[in-house]
């Protein structure tokens, strides 16, 4: 596929912005997994921190990995694949299942998670299981049609992973770290190539 310096350049600052969210996002995975892991194992927690710090440490770990994580997602790698969307119209699909799905998915959570004594309440977090559940379906999209166009089977491991990911939460993870790495090579690609050009 050609693209014209334009093109080219406008991808990469996509890529780059989709895998700095990425980044945001598996770290902050990895400081709520420690942070919950704490939590409901408190000998664990007494081993490394005494009693009277564990509570305070797993409550500043599941906070800061949740922000991060929501941070890296909905405003790095979100706009990131928005703005690849319109670079390259191929991604408008998986785009718009992500910006929608994930997006009013997390509004109506919240809504839901607030009222959740309510009739509506609840019919929100159906609703909004249902949403997320689509911009799954757009990352793994998202991720065959990067290794469509770009080639690397990192890609469609990711991809069929976030299918298991729908499931069980732990693979989605792991599809998150794929998919970092092969955005890394991605960009080593195109920067390899405009040097060459």
């Amino acid at each position: 596929m050609f693209e014209s310096p334009q093109e080219h350049t406008d991808l990469v600052f996509s890529f780059k912005a989709m895998r700095r969210g990425l980044f945001l996002v598996i770290l902050g995975n990895l400081l709520l997994s420690v942070g919950t892991e704490t939590i409901t194992n408190p000998v664990l927690a007494v081993a490394f921190l005494g009693t009277e710090l564990r509570n305070f440490v797993n409550l500043a770990l599941v906070l800061a990995g949740a922000v991060l994580a929501l941070v890296g997602f909905y405003f790095m790698f979100v706009p990131g694949v928005t703005d690849l969307k319109e670079s390259d119209p191929d991604y408008a699909t998986p785009a718009l299942l992500i910006e929608y799905g994930y997006m009013f998915g997390l509004i109506l959570l919240i809504f839901g998670i607030l009222s959740a004594w309510s009739v509506i309440g609840l019919l929100m977090l159906v609703l909004s299981l249902a949403l997320l559940v689509i911009g799954m379906i757009g990352m793994i999209i998202l991720c065959f049609r990067l290794y469509y166009n770009e080639e690397s089977n990192l890609y469609m491991i990711a991809g069929i992973i976030f299918v298991i990911g729908i499931f069980i939460n732990v693979a989605a993870l792991i599809s998150y770290i794929l998919m970092y790495l092969a955005l890394g090579k991605t960009i080593r690609r195109y920067s390899t190539s405009k040097q060459l050009t």
